[in-house]
């Protein structure tokens, strides 16, 4: 490990390889060298402290997959900014909630994105938006007080309070970048870096604050631990999901890379297209962006067999999808990342097993990645004996410094040694590999029989016909909780009926797992980084029967 910021591994990087294409940005037609970029870098962070942004201030990004928010990323390191990343389909409601609670000083935004009128939202949140209440012609909003500068991309001209993107970039080229130098020479590598909010799968979004020590550091075992793989990495997720900023965007600080972001949002075809043309020899993704190619119709148009590694993460995937992956993709390796938003990302990778153990890197999600800890405890902390199922609990220089202003959901998430609780569940074999057996907060409980809807899931996408399942809990008066399932087909599956999939499931399950309400379904609710909302499906399900139930 090394004790440094980002910025200064960035700094180290790009003089290395100056003039290698680093990024390319496939929708806005851009492409960096580390020289470029740098240049860039450096002349908005000039501007952002020249506006008089000091160490610890946090700085929303309310962007989808544009080069802006890249920039943003290494020039609010060069700064000790604290980058707070928003997901830009949030309105209102959802945007005040994410800049009050953690105090954005500034907001970088773009005027439209496709169907978003991002402005016309952020004018209805800020009525005062142009308007200076100060001598220092900074913002001043009732509803967001702590917000004084906000950024357009593009060439908007520039307000009190509203600056333009570009402007920043040509002013920052006129400023002395000698504080600047002073100003990233002083930050502190254990200090704030980046704020990720939690997916919010249940409840309002948890702030999780992270160090430049600790993503830095995770960043390198991952180039040390699948580099070879990545040199030429395709990025479709977005911009503010853990996965893509840590295994993606940040890449560019420690190794000699070429990073393709095939779209400003997901986009299928988008994706296939730059990995044929960009030759990009990684794929990662949540789960869906895999489905979706594989089963797009026009995936044969284009040349995809510069693919030798393709990395999940998100969720769980089946063995037998992993290797259908390999097999038609093709993807000449399959792996799964294990980790969480409080974590930095990655945990643990199925990676380890290589080659020599396919069986191990598909089926598992791995052993903990350098410097990292694991275990399987029990609902005391004590680990459990090699074998048995417990809560996989972490510790290391990766995990979060705390949930931001939430310093009792802090205490309930990491415990006085320093071990996370990750609320899932696993179970390790003799070798350190980790085996997912369910998110603790999913298990149904029936009648006093717990129920691991992963299980029932990989057993019904075992049907030939059935493209994915989500397994979920209902309430009921008898079990307190009886087991619902949502499926997917197949898009050139035959007619397949409810009563077809339970009887396939008869012969494979108990009969109290056998989902006793079960729906077929074009799509699953999920959240905007492709984690399924069960509890979502859950209250449709309820709701759907109670109307049943009163027609009759």
């Amino acid at each position: 490990m090394v004790y440094k910021t980002l910025s200064q591994s960035f700094d180290e990087t790009a003089d290395k390889y100056s003039d290698h294409e680093c990024l390319v940005f496939k929708s806005e037609q851009k492409r960096y060298t580390y020289k470029t970029f740098k240049e860039e870098v450096d002349n908005i962070a000039a501007s952002l402290l020249d506006l008089g942004f000091q160490k610890n201030d946090r700085f929303a990004v309310w962007l989808p997959n544009t080069s802006e928010n890249v920039t943003i990323s290494y020039a609010a390191s060069k700064l000790g900014l604290v980058k707070v990343n928003i997901n830009p389909a949030y309105v209102e409601r959802e945007l005040e909630y994410c800049i009050n609670k953690v105090g954005c000083k500034g907001i970088l935004l773009s005027p439209s994105t496709k169907s978003f009128n991002t402005l016309e939202i952020f004018r209805r949140l800020v009525p005062e938006l142009g308007q200076s209440f100060s001598s220092t012609n900074e913002l001043s909003a009732k509803t967001v007080p702590t917000l004084k500068h906000v950024i357009l991309t593009g060439t908007q001209t520039s307000m009190p309070g509203v600056h333009s993107y570009e402007d920043l970039i040509k002013r920052g080229g006129q400023l002395s970048h000698k504080s600047l130098i002073e100003r990233q020479a002083s930050i502190d590598p254990d200090a704030p870096f980046e704020i990720f909010y939690t997916s919010g799968t249940t409840g309002q979004p948890k702030a999780a604050t992270l160090t430049s020590f600790g993503v830095l550091n995770l960043i390198r075992s991952q180039w040390e631990h699948f580099g070879q793989f990545i040199t030429r990495l395709c990025v479709p997720i977005p911009m503010f999901h853990i996965f893509s900023e840590i295994v993606g965007v940040l890449n560019a600080a420690v190794a000699k890379c070429h990073i393709t972001f095939p779209a400003i949002l997901p986009d299928t075809v988008s994706t296939m297209r730059a990995i044929h043309e960009e030759k990009c020899t990684a794929l990662i993704g949540a789960p869906i962006i895999f489905r979706d190619i594989l089963m797009h119709p026009d995936r044969k148009k284009y040349n995809l067999t510069s693919l030798a590694f393709g990395l999940s993460g998100a969720s769980a995937m089946h063995i037998d999808f992993l290797r259908q992956l390999e097999k038609e993709f093709p993807i000449t390796r399959m792996a799964q990342a294990y980790g969480m938003t409080e974590t930095a990302g990655v945990i643990t990778c199925s990676m380890w097993a290589g080659d020599e153990d396919v069986q191990r890197r598909l089926s598992s999600i791995g052993r903990p990645m350098p410097g990292l800890e694991i275990k399987i405890a029990d609902q005391e902390g004590n680990t459990v004996p090699i074998g048995k199922s417990g809560e996989i609990q972490t510790r290391g220089h990766s995990v979060m410094r705390e949930y931001y202003g939430d310093v009792e959901k802090t205490k309930e998430t990491i415990t006085s040694s320093r071990w996370l609780r990750t609320g899932d569940e696993g179970k390790m074999d003799e070798d350190g590999y980790v085996y997912f057996v369910g998110r603790k907060k999913d298990i149904i409980n029936r009648g006093g029989v717990k129920i691991y809807p992963v299980e029932v899931e990989n057993t019904i996408t075992e049907h030939p016909y059935v493209a994915d399942a989500q397994v979920f809990s209902i309430p009921n008066e008898r079990y307190d909780e009886e087991v619902c399932a949502w499926i997917r087909l197949k898009p050139d599956a035959p007619k397949c009926q409810v009563e077809d999939i339970r009887n396939f499931l008869k012969d494979r399950l108990a009969f109290f797992k056998i989902p006793t309400h079960i729906r077929i379904v074009d799509k699953f609710i999920m959240t905007p980084t492709g984690k399924a909302q069960k509890f979502k499906m859950s209250e449709v399900m309820v709701k759907e029967l109670q109307q049943n139930t009163n027609k009759h």
